[in-house]
């Protein structure tokens, strides 16, 4: 059986953007076909305020801002190894997405 990649983190495999956005989290659902993923990078909170494009989530005792505005696409092959989940932000990854592409 399939595991799903949606909502899962993964060290951001750019190494020349890793300082910045250290994690990417999979948005788009394993249902739709194809090579890539729609994800988002996160970079750390430090000085980053939340707002509801820019939600806060928490990943291995750290503070982090998924940066909606910065959306990319990435080849599954470079989406090995999860470091986590954050489908318990489910929610607040939706309305981003909805305030981000509907202004809803």
């Amino acid at each position: 059986m399939k595991m799903t990649m949606q909502h899962k983190l993964f060290v951001n495999p750019s190494r020349r953007a890793r300082a910045a956005y250290p994690l990417v989290v999979v948005l788009q659902v394993d249902i739709a076909e194809g090579a890539e993923r729609i994800v988002a990078p996160l970079s750390r909170a430090e000085g980053e305020p939340a707002s509801r494009l820019r939600p806060s989530i928490r990943h291995d005792g750290k503070e982090f801002i998924v940066l909606m505005r910065l959306l990319g696409v990435l080849p599954v092959r470079l989406l090995r190894h999860p470091v986590g989940s954050i489908a318990q932000y489910r929610d607040d990854l939706i309305r981003a997405i909805d305030w981000l592409f509907c202004g809803i």
